[in-house]
């Protein structure tokens, strides 16, 4: 990893972090956000998964004022380090965690907040 890419990544874990935090305290049924992204373009490939309580109505959630605000929270918080992802957020993807609370794949694929 350059010491550039290491930057980028210091700076969207900080946020992420960040908004992981002021989530948990925010919404209802968020546990976590993860993400992952290539760092030769940090710009179009970043992904940010939120994940929720298996109970939660990923449908109603997704277009609620709710999950509207929590994507509006985690663009700000990584446009406020320089990274200015897409406008129509698909970037940011809703999912249910599952029954024992992992996600698929294994930990080296994903970063955790």
């Amino acid at each position: 990893m350059r010491k550039k890419d290491k930057k980028a990544e210091n700076d969207i874990i900080e946020v992420l972090t960040q908004a992981c935090d002021e989530a948990l305290s925010t919404f209802a049924d968020f546990r976590w956000l993860s993400h992952e992204l290539d760092y030769s373009n940090i710009q179009q490939s970043l992904t940010v998964r939120c994940v929720f309580d298996a109970d939660a109505d990923l449908k109603t959630l997704s277009s609620s004022p709710e999950g509207l605000a929590l994507k509006q929270l985690i663009r700000d918080k990584l446009r406020s380090v320089g990274y200015l992802p897409g406008n129509n957020m698909n970037w940011i993807e809703f999912e249910l965690a599952s029954p024992k609370g992992k996600r698929k794949g294994t930990a080296s694929e994903r970063k955790v907040h």
